[in-house]
C-alpha cells in the first residue's frame, strides 16, 4: 500500500494529466502538473472544486453510480478504468477521454484519481515541422556495433527540458507539480521528485501495475544499457512486440532503432537526467515482418536516486494517423492553390451576421483595389459595381440570401469599375451561401474569374453578326419584293405551277428573314440596345392575338386557349409576343400533324406564370438545363432547322422582366414551357 507520499510521486510523475478527489465530496484534492497546465491554473486556486465544475455539466447517474461503485470496491487498489457517459463540451477538457482508479493511503484515506488521456493527441503546439524519417534498423543474427551509445549532444529535435537545479518551467510545464517539490522540502528532504526512484521502489508492485494499466503506452527501462523493466500493453501493440522483451536491452528489444535520431534523444535524457518532450518524431519499426514508418510524440522521465540516473520512463503517442492526414491536407491546399492561380480566380468570405468581408489578391485586384486594408461590402463591392449593373445584382442577392427561392446558390455576370484604375473589367461570380436552422444567412463564400477577354470576343463577334445580318436583309428584301411582283403576275396568268414554286420562295425567304432577326436581336440585346420599354396593359388580349395568328399562319395543329378573368400586368408587349410566339411554334414545330397544343395561365398574388403544353417529342434529361443557353441545339436525328437562339432570347426578355422561364418535359410524350413574370405593380 503506497504511503501519502508514493501516491503524489507517482501522480507527479505521470506524462499526463491526473488529479484526484475525496469520494464523499467529489472536490478536488490534488492534481499534477500535466492537469495544472490543462486548466491553465495554479493548485491552490482549483483545489476544493467539485468535479462537475471542472467539466462543465451534471453527473450522469450512470456516471454517479460508477463512481459510488468504485467507492465501495473491495480491492485497495484498482487499475484504471474508462469513465462512462463523461463527455464535456468546454475546451480543452472536450479532447479527453477519462479513466479513474480507487486509491487507499497508508492512513486509510481513500482517494479517487482521474486520467485524462488525450483522444488522438495531435503534434503540440511548437511542433511546426516533423523530422525527416531515416529509417535504419539492425537485422537480428548479425553483429551489433562495438558502441551503441551516441556522445551526448543537444538533441536535434525541439525538446523541453527540466533543469535538476530549478524546478521551473522552460517551455512546457514540468511532469512533477512544484506543490509536490515543496511537500518534500517541508519534510526536510533536499531533493526533487524526479529522485524518488527509492520511495518507489519500495512500493514496485503497485509502481508496476499502475503503468501495466495506464491507457498510454508507457515503458520502465532501467540502466545505461536501457534494459526493458516494466512495458504496459499498449506500448507491446504500439512497437508491434510481446513481453519477451522484457529484460533486454533496447537494441536486443528493437534492434531497428539503430541509427535512428530518436536514440540520441533517448541517451540525451539519460546521459544530461533532462525531461523532455520529443513531438512528431518519425521512427520506422519493424511490424509483421515488415517496416513501417509511423510518427510519434514521445516524453522522456529519467527517475534517479540520490541525484544519479537509474532509469528513464519513457510514454509514446501515435500520431500517425494525424501527420499523415495534415500532409494529405497540405497536399490538397497546395493542389487548390494551383488550381486557383492557373485559373486566376479569385476568392471571397463573408461573414453574414458581423458583415465582416475578406478578399484575397486577386479579387481585390478584379475590384480595382491595391492595398490591403480591410474591404467593405457597401464601399469597396457595391460602390465599385457598374451603374447599370446595380440594382440587377442588389435583386440577384436578395434572392440568393432567400433560401427557399435560391437555396442559396449564386452564379452571376457583372461589370465592375476599378477603384482605383478606373477599368471597366466583367466578372464571373459564383459562390454558395450557407444557412442557420432557421434559414437566416450565416457565411457567403465563392469565387470571381475575370471574364473580360470572353466579352469583348463575343461583342466583337455580336458586332460582326450584328452587321451581317444587316447587310443581308437588304437583299433578302428586294428577293422577297421580286417574288411577290412574280406571284402577281403567276396568279394574272393562272400559272398553277409557278405559283407553287414561288410559294415556297417565299416561304423560304420569310424563314431567312426570322432567322437574321433572331441574329440581330440577339446582338442588339447583348449589346445593351434593346430596351425594355414597360407599360400596363390586359394580357389574355396579347394571349388572344397570338393565338389567332398562329392560326391563320399555321394548320393541321389544334391550338386551345384556356382563359379566365382578365389579368393586368406592367411589362413590355412587343417582347412578351415575341417569347409566345416562339414558344407556341416550338411547341408546333416539335409535334407530329394534327397534335393538340395547349396555353393555360394561373395568377398568384404577385405573378402570372404562362405555360404552353405540347405532346411532342419530348427533351431528355440532360438537355432541359441547356435548352435556354445561347446557340444551344439538341443533337439528334431531327431535321428541324434552327440556331438555338430563340429560347435564349426568350429567356433574356423573361429576366429582364424580373422573371424566370424553366421547361418540364418527358422524353417522347411532350414538353411544357413555363414563364412567370410579376403583375402590375411596376418597377
Amino acid at each position: 500500500m503506497l504511503t501519502p507520499t508514493h501516491t503524489s510521486n507517482f501522480i507527479g510523475l505521470a506524462p499526463i494529466p491526473i488529479f484526484t478527489i475525496d469520494p464523499d465530496s467529489l472536490q478536488l484534492e490534488y492534481a499534477n502538473a500535466r492537469f495544472l497546465a490543462v486548466m491553465n491554473k495554479s493548485l491552490d486556486e482549483i483545489l476544493k472544486l467539485n468535479f462537475h465544475d471542472i467539466f462543465g455539466q451534471n453527473l450522469s447517474s450512470v456516471t454517479s453510480d460508477f463512481l459510488l461503485q468504485l467507492k465501495n470496491t473491495s480491492n485497495h487498489d484498482t487499475i484504471p478504468v474508462q469513465i462512462p457517459d463523461l463527455e464535456s463540451s468546454i475546451a480543452p477538457f472536450s479532447n479527453y477521454s477519462y479513466f479513474a482508479n480507487r486509491l487507499v493511503e497508508a492512513t486509510g484515506k481513500l482517494k479517487i484519481a482521474v486520467w485524462l488521456i488525450a483522444k488522438n493527441v495531435p503534434a503540440t503546439k511548437q511542433d511546426t515541422s516533423i523530422a525527416s524519417p531515416t529509417p535504419a534498423y539492425q537485422e537480428p543474427g548479425k553483429e551489433m556495433p562495438s558502441t551503441m551509445e551516441p556522445a551526448v549532444k543537444p538533441p536535434t529535435i525541439e525538446y523541453v527540458q527540466v533543469t535538476e537545479e530549478s524546478p521551473e518551467i522552460t517551455t512546457e510545464p514540468l511532469p512533477i507539480a512544484k506543490e509536490d517539490v515543496q511537500k518534500s522540502e517541508a519534510e526536510g528532504k533536499q531533493q526533487t521528485l524526479a529522485e524518488t526512484w527509492t520511495q518507489l521502489e519500495a512500493s514496485r508492485e503497485w509502481f508496476k501495475n499502475m503503468v501495466r494499466s495506464s491507457p498510454v503506452p508507457m515503458l520502465i527501462t532501467k540502466g545505461e544499457d536501457m534494459v526493458f523493466d516494466v512495458i504496459n500493453n499498449a506500448m507491446l501493440h504500439l512497437i508491434g512486440r510481446d513481453s519477451s522483451v522484457l529484460g533486454k536491452p533496447w537494441f536486443e528489444a528493437i534492434p531497428e532503432l539503430v541509427g535512428q535520431p530518436v536514440i540520441d534523444e533517448l541517451f540525451y535524457a539519460y546521459r544530461t537526467g533532462l525531461t523532455h518532450h520529443v513531438p512528431g518524431v518519425a521512427i520506422s519499426l519493424i511490424k509483421n515482418g515488415e517496416p513501417a514508418l509511423g510518427y510519434y510524440d514521445l516524453t522522456y522521465t529519467p527517475l534517479k536516486i540520490n541525484g544519479k540516473v537509474i532509469g528513464l520512463m519513457q510514454t509514446a503517442t501515435d500520431i500517425t494517423e494525424h501527420v499523415t492526414s495534415k500532409e494529405k491536407l497540405l497536399k490538397a491546399y497546395e493542389q487548390i492553390r494551383l488550381s486557383k492561380e492557373a485559373a486566376q480566380l479569385g476568392t471571397f468570405d463573408m461573414d453574414m451576421v458581423t458583415g465582416h468581408l475578406q478578399w484575397d489578391d486577386r479579387c481585390r485586384l478584379l475590384f480595382g483595389i491595391s492595398h490591403s486594408n480591410e474591404v467593405d461590402f457597401e464601399r469597396d463591392f457595391l460602390q465599385n459595381l457598374h451603374p447599370e449593373d446595380l440594382d440587377r445584382i442588389n435583386a440577384v442577392l436578395a434572392y440568393v440570401f432567400d433560401k427557399k427561392a435560391s437555396n442559396g446558390i449564386y452564379d452571376v455576370k457583372y461589370r465592375t469599375i476599378g477603384s482605383e484604375d478606373k477599368r471597366l473589367r466583367w466578372i464571373r461570380a459564383k459562390g454558395q451561401v450557407y444557412f442557420d436552422a432557421n434559414d437566416k444567412p450565416l457565411r457567403f463564400i465563392g469565387s470571381v474569374l475575370d471574364i473580360t477577354e470572353q466579352k469583348e470576343d463575343e461583342q466583337r463577334k455580336n458586332d460582326f453578326i450584328g452587321m451581317a445580318s444587316h447587310e443581308l436583309k437588304t437583299p433578302l428584301t428586294s428577293i422577297n419584293s421580286y417574288l411577290q411582283l412574280l406571284q402577281y403576275l403567276a396568279s394574272l396568268q393562272s400559272e398553277d405551277k409557278m405559283l407553287t414554286a414561288i410559294d415556297k420562295s417565299l416561304n423560304q425567304v420569310k424563314r431567312m428573314i426570322r432567322m437574321i432577326d433572331g441574329f440581330l436581336n440577339v446582338s442588339r440585346l447583348e449589346s445593351g440596345k434593346i430596351a425594355i420599354d414597360k407599360q400596363q396593359f390586359e394580357i389574355t388580349g396579347l394571349l388572344k392575338e397570338v393565338c389567332e395568328e398562329t392560326l391563320m399562319l399555321t394548320t393541321g395543329y389544334d391550338v386551345k386557349l384556356r382563359l379566365a378573368d382578365e389579368v393586368m400586368v406592367y411589362a413590355d408587349r412587343s417582347k412578351l409576343n415575341q417569347v409566345l410566339q416562339n414558344l407556341i411554334g416550338n411547341a408546333i414545330k416539335y409535334s407530329i400533324l394534327g397534335s393538340e397544343v395547349n396555353i393555360q395561365y394561373v395568377v398568384d398574388q404577385s405573378h402570372i406564370t404562362i405555360s404552353v403544353i405540347d405532346k411532342g417529342i419530348g427533351i431528355k434529361p440532360e438537355h432541359q438545363q441547356k435548352l435556354f443557353d445561347r446557340y444551344y441545339r439538341v443533337e439528334n436525328d431531327s431535321t428541324i432547322a434552327g440556331f438555338g437562339i430563340g429560347l435564349y432570347l426568350c429567356a433574356e426578355i423573361v429576366t429582364r422582366h424580373q422573371g424566370k422561364i424553366w421547361v418540364e418535359s418527358e422524353f417522347g410524350k411532350g414538353s411544357t414551357f413555363s414563364f412567370s413574370i410579376p403583375l402590375s405593380t411596376a418597377s
